[in-house]
This record gives structure tokens, sequence and C-alpha cells, in this order.
């Protein structure tokens, strides 16, 4: 067969006649082919970046288009694919360059791909860098991917490691480490590690002792640091957690690190104040947060009066403390109600009182009883839905982790009332009591009874019963100022005609909304009718009767709480949602059984889990000749 080309009038390729083979033409036609097919190519793809060049988007000036660019990144550094947002650079060669010319798109480190780690660090050239690793999984590429990393010390920016000590120790001992640049440093070892309890680590002076004028947020967790270093100033965040005893600050140490902080907007210190008060608070130094957002304090109750004694923050602080008693203080939060009520700091003197900020008023409340010597207060100045609230949709502003030893004397309702004095709540509106047993009527009148504004009340457990006495009560006559400050005015009691009175004829005189949750109507033995649901339907009608009625009840998960008795409180409620759950517990149901039986042994379901083990007659297919 001969090979033959020619080439048409419309055509520049040659064209093959396959008459003759021949090896050397067909090699050569191929490769005018594949020539010519490049040309086209490369001709297509020019034709293609100059119709993207007509497109509104190629003809932004590359600064803005880098900026756009550094938004996605940002988007993406912390979701499931840090890299995600690289794809921006296989868009077109205008994007590609203009993401390559650009540096500080490159800075965020990616250390879960070493590989590409390395070659951020080449395109970041010598921008700004962001160096954040969590090796608490740690693998021999990664290490050294953080080791070079940390080799660009003057570039960092932003420094946050959380590993073992061994691990930071090594990566931080360097003499060459220097970070002049930084502006956010957050070191954390865990707590508890596979190896055992983490003892901590501490900074070495190379990085403790040099300057950093940039600093402005500092995160320590087990991390010990030397009080006088120059890291611990102009500071406008502090946390540290969790320091050792042995190297846990004296006051005057922390106050003389606090004085060099003006500008600090959040303070969380978590064991590590100082152990031991040297001095009185009368006598001792007073310090000034004025530019204070948010104090977050988790110690002991010695402790924390101790400092907070000395402290002065501006009212519109938002306030987060757990305080946990000793055996010395039992149940007695009156030092940490003392602050509370004064956000100026209890050493805080003043002469006149102009000046001096309003405090922030508390119009809704939580008050949960966690354990039988817990208690969690939370307390938010704007008036929120109760769904808002009850999901923390927002932060409270003031939020309260109570603990203490038990102790039989330990009342629940004594550091209730403490509480409610402290925290502005003369303009209440909301409030939510959930298991917070012990809780007497005169209790819940003393505290809330004469709120003016109050008009939800949310109440889970025992004490509901006792909220329903309290609804009850009448106001005597003789009463004739109001019990908590900022009064109000009352309504005229029926069947009397005197003039309009200060005071209102019933205890919580704009109650609206009424929701019971876990809320026992049980019927007690030997008394024919039922006195807890019968004093809550006398509670509904005697209100509706002094024109004080409450228009909304709402029952949650209610036990011993059946339809006819719902059925008999919808005439005296504008609106009532019941869940319908109807549920019951038999004291003789053998699968409910749960305790001790007389002989010592765990009852679980009527069974004696250390007990006699049961022949169940069951075959799990295992092999008994072991």
């Amino acid at each position: 067969m001969a090979v033959t080309t020619f080439t048409t009038p419309n055509e520049s390729l040659p064209c093959i006649d396959y008459s003759t083979p021949n090896d050397a033409t067909v090699d050569k036609t191929r490769h005018l082919i594949d020539r010519e097919m490049q040309r086209l190519e490369d001709s297509i793809r020019l034709l293609k970046s100059r119709r993207n060049v007509l497109a509104p988007i190629s003809r932004l000036p590359p600064e803005m288009l880098a900026k756009i660019f550094a938004f996605r990144v940002a988007d993406s550094i912390e979701s499931t694919n840090p890299l995600e947002w690289i794809r921006v650079s296989h868009v077109s060669r205008y994007w590609r360059a203009v993401a390559l010319d650009c540096p500080r798109l490159w800075g965020n480190l990616v250390f879960s791909r070493p590989r590409w780690s390395e070659e951020m660090l080449k395109r970041s050239k010598m921008a700004g860098l962001v160096v954040k690793a969590d090796l608490s999984c740690i693998t021999p590429r990664i290490f050294e991917a953080v080791r070079l990393a940390l080799l660009h010390g003057p570039r960092i920016h932003h420094l946050q490691l959380r590993a073992g000590s061994a691990t930071i120790e090594r990566l931080l001992t360097t003499k060459s480490l220097e970070l002049p640049m930084i502006h956010s440093l957050s070191l954390a070892v865990p707590r508890v590690t596979r190896f055992g309890t983490d003892e901590g680590f501490t900074i070495p002076d190379a990085i403790s002792s040099g300057e950093a004028p940039y600093l402005r947020r500092l995160e320590l967790q087990k991390v010990n640091i030397a009080w006088d270093s120059n890291l611990l100033k102009g500071l406008t965040h502090l946390t540290i957690h969790d320091i050792a005893t042995s190297l846990r600050p004296s006051t005057d140490q922390l106050m003389d690190a606090l004085e060099r902080m003006p500008a600090l907007q959040v303070l969380d210190l978590q064991d590590a104040l100082p152990q031991s008060p040297t001095e009185p608070p009368s006598s001792a130094r007073f310090l000034a947060l004025n530019e204070l957002t948010h104090l977050v304090i988790t110690s002991t109750v010695p402790e924390c009066s101790n400092f907070l004694a000395r402290l002065s923050i501006p009212a519109s602080a938002r306030v987060q403390m757990s305080c946990s008693g000793t055996e010395a203080t039992g149940g007695d939060f009156s030092g940490i109600m003392k602050i509370i009520s004064n956000p100026r700091g209890a050493a805080y003197r003043q002469e006149s009182k102009v000046g001096l900020p309003e405090r922030k008023i508390t119009r809704v409340l939580h008050i949960h009883h966690e354990a039988p010597i817990s208690l969690i207060v939370r307390g938010w100045t704007n008036a929120l839905s109760p769904q808002e609230a009850f999901t923390h949709v927002n932060e409270p502003d003031i939020q309260l982790h109570l603990s203490w030893h038990y102790s039989a004397q330990t009342k629940v309702d004594y550091i209730t009332t403490a509480i409610c004095r402290s925290i502005p709540i003369a303009h209440l509106r909301s409030l939510r009591l959930t298991h917070v047993n012990g809780i007497t009527p005169k209790t819940w009148i003393g505290n809330f009874g004469f709120l003016p504004k109050l008009h939800s009340v949310h109440v889970a457990g025992d004490s509901a019963h006792t909220l329903i006495a309290a609804l009850r009560e009448e106001v005597p006559i003789e009463l004739t100022s109001p019990v908590t400050p900022g009064g109000m005015l009352g309504v005229r009691r029926p069947g009397l005609r005197r003039r309009r009175s200060a005071i209102p004829s019933v205890y919580f005189p704009h109650l609206t909304t009424l929701t019971m949750e876990d809320v026992s109507f049980e019927e007690h033995a030997g008394i024919p009718s039922n006195p807890v649901f019968e004093n809550l339907q006398n509670c509904l009608m005697e209100r509706s009767e002094r024109k004080s009625e409450i228009q909304e009840l709402y029952l949650r998960e209610c036990n011993h709480l059946y339809e006819e008795h719902v059925d008999d409180l919808r005439g005296l409620v504008t609106t009532l949602d019941w869940d319908g759950i109807e549920q019951d517990f038999a004291d003789d149901d053998d699968e409910s059984v749960i305790g001790y039986d007389e002989m010592g042994g765990y009852m679980f379901g009527g069974y004696n889990v250390y007990g006699e083990e049961p022949d169940l007659d069951l075959d799990f297919g295992f092999n008994p000749s072991f």
C-alpha cells in the first residue's frame, strides 16, 4: 500500500493515501497533525482568555480581587477542608496570577497536609504567618512541618499550639526562636493524655523575656509563666487556666501584672488566683479595670472573694463566676454576694455619686439546682423570649455556678435569697426555677412577690407546690409599703371601701404566664381528692376573681396528670398548652425497681446485679472450650 499525501483547498493538513505503507511518512504526518492540534488548542485557549477578560469579574483590579480571595481563605480555615479556597486559582489565568502574586493568602499554614505547608511557606514569601496546630495526635511529618514554620518566628503573627508538655518543649526551647511580631499567643496542654496526667509546661525565658510590642491576646492552659514576663503587658485578652499550685502568683504579683494592661477587655482566670490572702481587703491594693467587658473567674470562695474585693469593673461588664465552697465556708457565699451587688468592688469608695455608672438591670433570671450541692444562676439584661433564654442563644450578662460541701445546715432557699438580694431584679420580667427544692412560700413572696413587671414564671420540680401556695396568699391590709425597692401600684381589694392602696391584693400582681414542668400531681393514700391539683385549680379561680388571672398555663412532663384534670383547667385560663404526656409510676412494678435490696445488693428492674447469675438459657455462639 502506497502512502500519498495531498491537501484539499480548504485544509492545510496533509491527507494520506494508504495504498503503499511507509512508516517514515506516517510518523511525519502524525507529527504534523499533533503540531497543528497543539496550535489550534493554544489558539482556543487564547480566545477563551480574551473572552474571559470581557466578564465583569475579570475587570476588577487585582487588589480588590485579592481581598475577595482573603475572605474566602478566612471561611475555609475553620472548615473540614482548609485548602478548599485554592480552587479560586483554577478558574482562570488571571485569577491564578492574582492568587500567586498575593503572599498573604498563603500565610494560614495547613499542617494536616505537611507537603502543602512547606509549599505555602514558600508562596507566602515575607508575609505574616498564622501557625495553628493541634498536636494531640502527632506524626513525624507534622512535627517537622511545625518545626520548620517556627523557624520563621519573626514572621509569625498568630501562634496556637495544643500538645503535650514534652512536645511543646521540643518546639519552643530553641535559642533562635523570636516572636517580635506576635499578635496572639495560645499554648494549651491537655489536662489528661493517653499517658496519664500532664504536669504542664513552663514558657522558656527566651520567649518570656522577649519583646512582643504587638501582643494583645494571651491564652495559656496548664502552661506556667513568670508573672513579671514581658508577655503580660499591653494585653486586651488574657486567659490563664490550671496553673500549678506552687507557681501561682501572689496577690501583689497578679496586681502588678494587671496594672500593665490598662486596656484589658477580657479576663479569664481559672484555678490561677492567689491561694491565701495575706491582708484584709480594706488595707489592700485596689485596681480599676475600666475597659473590661467580660470577667470569668473559677476558684474557691476565699480566693474569689480576696481577688474580686480588690477589683473594680464597669457595671456593664459581663460576669461569669464558678465558686466552690470549702469546709470552712460551707454554704456561705456572702463575700461573693457583696461583690456582685457592688460592681465597682467592695473596696471602692467615692465621696460623690457623680459619674458612678448604673448597674445593669436583670430582666430574665434562671436558677437551676444542678445537684444537691450546686446551684447555677443566669441573668440577662435584655427581655428575651423564654425559648431564646432556654437555648442560650444569647450569652448571659451574669452567670454564677456555686457549689459547696454537703451539710445539713446548708439551705438552698437561703442561698437563693442572698442571690436575689445581690442581683438587680426590680424590673425582672421572666423567671425560671429548675428543681430548686426547699423554696418556701415565704421565700417566693419575699424575693419575687412584689416585682411590678414579672409576667412569666417557669418552675420545675417540687418547688411548684410552694409557688402555688404563694400565689394564693393575700397581701395583708396593714401592709403599707413594698418590701423590695422600686415599688408598684396596687389594685383595690374586693369587698372593701377604702382609698386605692399602693399594695396589690395578691402577690405576683402582673403574672400572666405560668409554666409547670416535671411536677407531681400524685394523689396521697387515704385522701380521696387530689390536693395538689385542687390547689392549682383553686389558685386559678381565686386569682381570676381578684382580677389577676393567669392567662397562659403550660404543663410539661408532669406525672400523675391526666386528661380529665386538664379538661377541668381549660375553662380557668385563656390558653392551656399540655404536652399530652400521661406518666405514672407504680411501686409494685418490678421493672421499675432501682435501688438496693435488703442484703445490700444493687437492684435494677427487679434483678440483683451483683447476686447469683441467672440461668437465662441463651446461646451467644461462644465456644465454651477455652
